[in-house]
């Protein structure tokens, strides 16, 4: 729930979003919602609560730019190496001793400007290449424009320094303005959705990262995600959260098992 102080003080801008877009917002942490809400202020050049609801009541722009402002953008290829090669050395080849011939489903929440999606893809491609198993990852986030720029695939170099530079001659090709764009192949096997991930997707998964997207959630919004992630993952599925984020205090140590806490990557429990 939020804290009292502050959703008095918010309770007009959500129900404005919510009625502008059918979007309730109220499950991000307070103090997050309250500094993209100043945010939005700010760039409207509008200083009082009163002043911003009467413009979302008139303008579904402005409802439509504060929800994608909640999308979150910081991130790089292959963040926290050490979970990749946990992943590439350890949780891949176990697939791979107990699925035959079917696809590998992955499910990157909060995609955000597309590297995670991007390096779920090169670590998939690169593990089942001598293999006969395809793979997919569905990547979703909430705001239209993250999807946007995902799509494209191109990226300065700073995002790029947790990529081995084998990988970078072989996915990337340099652009005249000299960046970096993901290949073709990489980038064909990722399908982009705008989508709230408290709401259902209707698909199964056998890998689902949510990293560094809880730490913005209250609690009750976590227990909501961690009991809608055990009901699409399929059996002995993975789910790897941020290294800041657990389920202890949750009910989601029902559902899952933490075979890896170092790099904070869970298995769902046999029922």
């Amino acid at each position: 729930m939020m804290e009292p102080k502050i959703i008095h003080k918010l309770d007009p801008v959500i129900s404005e979003v919510k009625k502008k877009t059918g979007i309730n917002i109220d499950n991000f942490k307070p103090t997050f919602l309250e500094r993209r809400i100043l945010f939005r202020m700010r760039t409207v050049g509008i200083l009082d609560y009163d002043e911003y609801v009467k413009l979302l009541s008139t303008s579904f722009d402005e409802a439509k730019s504060l929800y994608t402002a909640f999308s979150i953008n910081v991130t790089k290829f292959f963040r926290d190496p050490h979970v990749w090669e946990k992943l590439e050395n350890d949780i891949i080849p176990n697939f791979l001793k107990t699925t035959r011939f079917s696809p590998i489903r992955a499910w990157s929440c909060g995609s955000a400007s597309g590297e995670e999606p991007h390096s779920i893809s090169i670590l998939l491609n690169d593990s089942l290449k001598e293999t006969r198993i395809g793979y997919q990852v569905y990547a979703t986030d909430i705001s239209a424009d993250a999807i946007t720029h995902a799509k494209k695939g191109i990226y300065r170099n700073e995002n790029l320094i947790n990529v081995h530079p084998e990988r970078l001659n072989t996915h990337f090709e340099k652009t005249s303005e000299g960046h970096y764009q993901v290949s073709s192949v990489i980038r064909n096997r990722i399908e982009y959705e705008r989508l709230d991930m408290l709401k259902t997707t209707g698909k199964l998964f056998d890998i689902i990262f949510c990293r560094n997207v809880l730490i913005y959630y209250d609690k009750d919004a976590h227990e909501q995600i961690f009991k809608k992630f055990a009901d699409v993952l399929k059996k002995d599925g993975i789910l790897v959260l941020g290294q800041d984020e657990s389920m202890i205090g949750t009910k989601g140590c029902n559902y899952f098992e933490l075979p890896c806490p170092k790099e904070r990557i869970y298995q769902k429990k046999s029922q």
